[in-house]
């Protein structure tokens, strides 16, 4: 070993004579003390404070402190100190430099310096610089910075440019005087748990064509932006947070591909997440909350798209949507924002799926100017004016939805606004729960109006309305109430019950005393006063009955394959009805068909739909539905099974038999016998050829059984015209079942609750024990269950908590 000292006889007086001294790889120990020159690293050694790290100084009046010359080197322990103020302390443009537990200060535009093919693996140090940056690297070799610290730095802590490549882990930077971390060129950044704080630019900045990945960020007290990223390379942050940023948390620019996963934005003081230009990317699983603009911002032709994403306590908007782009928000919670939760203006396009919308200062879901909207399966509760609005010819279709306690209308539709909104409820509103005012369009299918203040559906436009299979019950003014006489307004099978008001529509007068006109200024009136309660039933209008049976079929959750081969064969049906009116030859149909698949995925649903539809063409003259299993067609005496048989058939005459688990016929299962049920299937045989004409025959069961039932018989084959396959239901369409029976029943499924059902409906074997929708409505039940269990236990549970079924009541 050589050492070094100042005061040890016989040691070398200076850094660079021991470096002359040494051989490759050698070891040099510094005794403690100060040392004023410029060290030139020639050879493979390393230098180390032989009192530990901080009692030996390095200093560089002028020049760099420290220059690399060799294919590598080391220093631990070693205070770096470069006066000058163009030069970098340590710069290192080949060879591989490793600093530990070492203290590097400057008075230039950098500490340390990487270039060319040079490497720095940087490890337990602390950086500071006044004038400049901690760290620059524009080599491509890779650098490394791990656990170290950049204090007091005049510009930018870490600078990755040109095509520099550096890895960062477990590093905090505060009180930069630009960014804490900035990358531009083709550069390349990974970055793992770092703490930036105090930064006057942007915490992080990410320009031009760079690339980075972040996880475990963390970003807090900045006087600018947590991040800036405007690059037309990718970005990932994950698990990172941006608190108490001067300005917006993320800002997402140019042709930024960004992924953010698992983030948190609280307490900006601009935005808290804000995609403009031709941006795209994910933002999932990341919470915004208490900022004092926007919560999420998507502008311009963005396209990123939201995933579970949060936000609380936005003092403006929650989601503020302006961009062409149409990105998808999905599984979006907001709660407790101090403007409208969602709002789309100017040409803004989107998407919301399974939207839950609790408290907000304004509107639930506004769009406005010419933005559109689809939304679907979105929940808005007690919003301070309307659920929805709709208006400035804007359009906007909705599924699914439930709008509930709203302070002025469940939705508003003014001013040349459209919507479409298909099985939804709007209750217990301040107001009305449907207003059209302002030269409105709208149509309604299967939508539920109740216990609204004011009246259920108002109409106050001499536009377009059509309302369809629609209930209207115990709302505190009329059903329905029309103010402008028109003859657009389409009303098919209207239901009105319990209403303060008789209904008024098809004509000017609205019926009851001292009524407020509506306003065509914004979204509300004020509820009419009750009087005696009446009820209705209307059938008007120019709507099919088989549409809207078939409309009802197509809103069952899944079975697409099933929805598409029905509607052929209710085409088909059409055809030879209108064929036989036209005076032409109606070609032969057999109507009998097999339902193959696993319990519970909708069969006696479909045959039940499908004999509606059948009797509302006059194929059948009543469509009614009898179903049966093998003891209805079976007995247990010879001879008794045929009587038996025929009478089950007789009473389906005009309508659908349905026979469940048919296979069961064919073989010895059912404890009766197996020649028995071949008898029922003889006798089936000859009957369905009889009144071919008059019955439709739908047998069911699994798809495996069900072929060997259709091979025991050589007449059956010929008698059923088509096999329609059930799948199993998705994990996904389950999750969609169970958020069915939440929205029947009053309850909210938590995202966290909705995402454990997904996982469980993935795992669980999909055997013969399995039993698709039966099993979704059946965990529905023990949700419920476990969820009183454990509310039983909380003595002050709020309205909100009797509502949100949790994960934990999944068991």
């Amino acid at each position: 070993m050589i050492l070094v000292s100042n005061a040890v006889p016989g040691s070398h007086r200076t850094l660079g004579d021991a470096i002359d001294a040494a051989g490759e790889g050698g070891v040099i120990s510094v005794g403690a003390g100060r040392y004023e020159e410029n060290l030139l690293l020639t050879k493979p050694v390393t230098l180390t404070a032989e009192d530990g790290p901080g009692t030996v100084e390095l200093v560089a009046p002028s020049g760099a402190a420290v220059v690399l010359a060799a294919r590598t080197a080391a220093l631990s322990g070693i205070n770096i100190v470069s006066e000058d103020d163009e030069q970098a302390a340590v710069v290192v443009g080949e060879g591989r430099l490793n600093l530990t537990e070492c203290s590097v200060s400057a008075a230039s535009w950098t500490a340390v310096y990487a270039f060319g093919n040079g490497t720095l693996a940087i490890r337990g140090c602390r950086i500071s610089n006044e004038q400049g940056a901690g760290v620059v690297v524009t080599s491509t070799a890779g650098s490394s910075v791990e656990e170290s610290k950049f204090e007091e730095l005049g510009t930018s802590a870490i600078v990755v440019a040109e095509q520099g490549v550096l890895t960062a882990r477990g590093c905090s930077a505060a009180r930069t005087g630009g960014n804490g971390i900035c990358v531009n060129g083709r550069a390349q950044i990974e970055a793992e748990n770092l703490q930036l704080s105090e930064a006057v630019k942007p915490a992080i900045a990410i320009e031009q064509d760079a690339s980075a990945r972040f996880r475990g960020v963390a970003v807090r007290g900045t006087s600018g932006l947590g991040a800036y990223l405007a690059t037309t390379g990718e970005v990932s942050l994950e698990e990172c947070v941006f608190d108490d940023t001067g300005r917006d948390g993320v800002l997402i620019t140019e042709k930024t591909t960004a992924t953010l996963h698992k983030c948190a934005v609280r307490r900006n003081s601009g935005y808290g997440i804000r995609a403009s230009a031709d941006t795209s990317g994910t933002i999932s699983d990341t919470t915004v909350a208490d900022v004092a603009g926007v919560g999420v911002a998507l502008a311009d032709r963005s396209t990123v798209a939201l995933e579970r994403v949060t936000v609380n306590s936005a003092e403006g908007a929650a989601v503020s949507v302006s961009t062409t782009g149409d990105p998808v928000l999905r599984r979006l919670q907001v709660q407790d924002c101090g403007g409208t939760a969602v709002e789309l203006t100017g040409e803004g396009r989107a998407r919301l799926e399974h939207t839950e919308i609790d408290r907000c200062g304004a509107m639930g879901v506004q769009i406005t100017e010419q933005a559109r909207a689809e939304v679907q399966g979105c929940s808005v509760r007690a919003a301070a004016t309307s659920g929805f609005v709709v208006n400035d010819e804007a359009g906007g279709t909705f599924e699914d939805c439930d709008v509930y306690l709203s302070g002025a209308d469940g939705l508003f539709i003014g001013k040349n606004g459209q919507a479409t909104l298909d099985r939804c409820r709007l209750r217990s509103s301040n107001a009305n729960g449907v207003q059209l005012t302002g030269s409105a369009r709208a149509q309604f299918t299967g939508c539920e109006f109740l216990e609204n203040e004011g009246d259920g559906l108002r109409v106050h436009t001499d536009q377009e309305a059509v309302v369809r299979q629609c209930t209207a019950k115990d709302n505190g003014g009329a059903g329905m109430r029309q103010l402008v006489p028109t003859a657009v307004l389409s009303v098919t099978e209207f239901s009105s019950s319990g209403n303060g008001f008789p209904d008024a529509h098809g004509t000017a007068d609205a019926g009851g005393p001292a009524q407020p006109a509506a306003s065509s200024d914004g979204p509300g009136a004020a509820p009419p006063q009750p009087q005696q309660k009446q009820q209705t039933t209307t059938k008007a209008g120019t709507s099919s009955g088989n549409n809207a049976t078939l409309d009802e079929m197509y809103r069952l959750v899944g079975l697409h394959g099933v929805k598409r081969d029905v509607a052929t064969l209710v085409n088909l049906n059409k055809m030879a009805k209108r064929r036989q009116e036209a005076g032409l030859s109606v070609p032969p149909m057999s109507r009998h068909l097999v339902f193959a698949g696993a319990p519970g995925t909708g069969k006696t649903t479909v045959a039940r739909l499908y004999g509606a539809v059948l009797a509302e063409l006059g194929v059948l003259t009543s469509g009614h539905m009898v179903e049966v299993a093998r003891a209805d067609l079976v007995a247990q005496v010879i001879g008794g099974t045929a009587i038996k048989t025929t009478e089950a058939f007789n009473q389906a005459l005009g309508g659908v038999l349905f026979i469940d688990e048919a296979y069961t016929l064919s073989s010895s299962k059912g404890g009766n016998g197996p020649d028995f049920g071949r008898e029922a299937i003889d006798t089936l045989v000859k009957l369905m050829e009889d009144h071919r004409d008059t019955v439709v025959v739908i047998v069911a069961g699994y798809s495996k059984e069900m072929q060997e039932f259709m091979d025991s018989n050589p007449g059956l084959e010929s008698r059923f015209s088509q096999t329609i396959e059930f799948e199993n239901y998705a994990a996904d369409e389950l999750v969609t079942i169970v958020r069915h029976q939440c929205h029947r029943h009053d309850y909210q499924l938590d995202e966290k609750a909705a995402e454990a059902l997904h996982d469980y409906f993935e795992k669980i074997p999909k055997d013969g024990t399995f039993g698709n929708g039966r099993t979704a409505r059946k965990i529905f039940e023990k949700m419920v269950a476990r969820q009183a269990t454990r509310l039983g236990m909380i003595s002050d549970a709020s309205n909100a908590d009797l509502t949100r079924l949790l994960a934990e009541d999944l068991g």
